[in-house]
């Protein structure tokens, strides 16, 4: 099945922010502002700066990351859940690189690091963030299991899917209040909220991601897959990370939590997009097994 899902296409070109208008030029001003943003997270720009490097090895990854405990924490604790099925309980960073391997834990701590980099305060900013995160746990499991379904890299697709809507993060840190209740009354009105944000700002919380992340300097694979998680699945080329990752989050969105069954609209589409991906009772089995281990992780950013 996994054969009959990849397709002959030709090469993305990596992402670029479309040209802006005078207002979304305002608002990209606003939004970034280095003086209102966080800074890239420090262990993200180490961590970039030692890859980078012609003599990097593993003891620089390791070194670096057991700097931060909430950040080694957080990353043993989603090495030890079966979505990473390692057969052996993980005690130390060192040996989640062994097992993970360095690309994998890098990709991970990136995606770890940039959501502990955008904590906003408040109560519905709490409330948004764990709902944010349950959703994002869903969409990077998907991910890397659809990826590795089509015989890509399931590590970079997990960690794609965790930062696919740092955008709201964001928007949130950057809006306050009045950004989560436009969440609210999108979920009110049963409106997609990049839909709304279209509406709000000219640009949706994918484009900003990219700006953020374009912005931070983080590798162009990832930005891709976070700018692009809204646009049409095109064929043009196939089942690359961006539209891996595209194909989760649609999924997880579309699917009733209460008995993992999506939208047959939805399945349609991916069917049409990526023929053999699919069959009529893989979604709801892969949901459901995803499901029950993203409450094993679900509240890895409290406490």
């Amino acid at each position: 099945m996994a054969n009959d899902a990849a397709l002959d296409t030709r090469r993305r070109g990596s992402w670029d922010a479309p040209e802006r208008s005078a207002a979304q030029e305002r608002f990209y001003r606003e939004l970034m502002a280095v003086d209102r943003l966080p800074s890239a997270p420090e262990i993200a720009q180490r961590l970039l700066v030692a890859i980078n490097r012609e003599d990097a090895h593993i003891g620089d990854l390791t070194t670096l990351i057991v700097r931060d405990q909430s950040l080694t924490a957080r990353l043993l604790r989603l090495a030890n859940s079966a979505f990473f099925s390692i057969r052996t309980r993980v005690t130390s960073i060192q040996q989640a690189t062994t097992l993970l391997g360095f690309a994998r834990v890098r990709d991970l701590v990136l995606g770890l690091s940039v959501w502990g980099a955008l904590e906003a305060k408040g109560p519905a900013a709490r409330r948004w963030r764990r709902t944010l995160w349950s959703h994002t746990s869903l969409v990077a499991a998907a991910a890397k299991t659809l990826a590795e379904r089509t015989g890509t890299d399931g590590g970079t697709a997990f960690a794609a899917g965790l930062l696919h809507d740092v955008g709201k993060l964001a928007l949130g840190l950057r809006l306050g209040d009045a950004y989560w209740s436009l969440l609210d009354e999108a979920v009110a009105a049963g409106r997609e909220a990049a839909a709304v944000e279209l509406e709000a700002f000219g640009c949706h919380h994918a484009t900003v991601g990219g700006w953020l992340l374009q912005l931070w300097a983080l590798p162009p694979a990832l930005v891709d897959a976070v700018a692009l998680h809204h646009e049409p699945l095109a064929a043009d080329f196939g089942l690359d990370l961006p539209a891996v990752v595209a194909v989760a989050n649609r999924l997880v969105n579309a699917t009733d939590p209460a008995n993992g069954v999506a939208r047959n609209q939805v399945l349609d589409e991916i069917r049409a997009f990526a023929p053999g991906l699919l069959s009529a009772d893989t979604w709801p089995e892969m949901y459901a097994g995803l499901a029950r281990e993203q409450h094993t992780v679900a509240g890895i950013f409290e406490g």
